[in-house]
C-alpha cells in the first residue's frame, strides 16, 4: 500500500541532508551558491541549489529564533504488515496529538482517556514511522509532537 505523507523534518534529519550536500559536493553552502551565481549552473544544479537552500535557511532560523520549518512529501510503500499497524487508535492518537498542546506524554494519555502505557507504545510505533518525535524537556520527561501534516492513503 502506497501512502504519501507530508511532514516536518526533524532538526536532525536537516542536518543530515546538509551533511550529504556537502560531501557530495564537496563545498560548503556558501561556495556552492557563489559558484552557481556566477556560472548559472544547469537546471539539475538549480534544483540542488534550491533545496540546498531551504535546508540551510531552515537551519538558521531555527538558531536565530528556536523554529524548524521545512517540509517534504514523501511516498513510502508500506508492506501489509506495516500497514496494520497504523490501527484506528494510533490514527485517532496522531490526529489528537496535531489538535492538542500536550506537556508528556501522561498529559496525553489524560486528554485521550487512554491508559499511559499503551499510548506510549503507540508513540513508539507511530515515531518508527517519522510520524512524531519525542523532545526531552527538564531533563527526562519527553514530550510528543506530531511531524505529519497530512497522510494519504493511495490505492492503486
Amino acid at each position: 500500500m502506497l501512502i504519501k505523507i507530508i511532514r516536518n523534518l526533524t532538526l536532525e534529519e536537516i542536518e543530515d541532508r546538509i551533511k550529504r550536500f556537502e560531501k557530495k559536493f564537496s563545498t560548503s553552502f556558501e561556495k556552492f551558491e557563489e559558484h552557481y551565481l556566477k556560472h548559472k549552473l544547469d537546471a539539475k544544479l538549480a534544483t540542488v541549489y534550491f533545496e540546498w537552500a531551504e535546508l540551510v535557511n531552515s537551519y538558521k532560523g531555527y538558531v536565530e529564533e528556536g523554529q524548524l520549518d521545512y517540509m517534504v512529501e514523501e511516498i513510502k510503500d508500506f508492506k501489509p504488515e506495516q500497514a496494520a499497524l497504523l490501527t484506528p487508535k494510533r490514527i485517532e492518537l496522531l490526529y489528537k496529538l496535531a489538535a492538542l498542546r500536550v506537556d508528556s506524554i501522561n498529559d496525553l494519555a489524560t486528554k485521550v482517556r487512554r491508559n499511559v502505557k499503551n499510548v506510549h507504545q503507540d508513540l513508539q510505533v507511530l515515531r518508527r514511522f517519522g510520524f512524531v518525535k519525542m523532545s526531552k524537556r527538564k531533563g527526562r520527561i519527553l514530550i510528543p509532537e506530531t511531524l505529519v501534516k497530512e497522510v494519504t492513503f493511495l490505492i492503486r
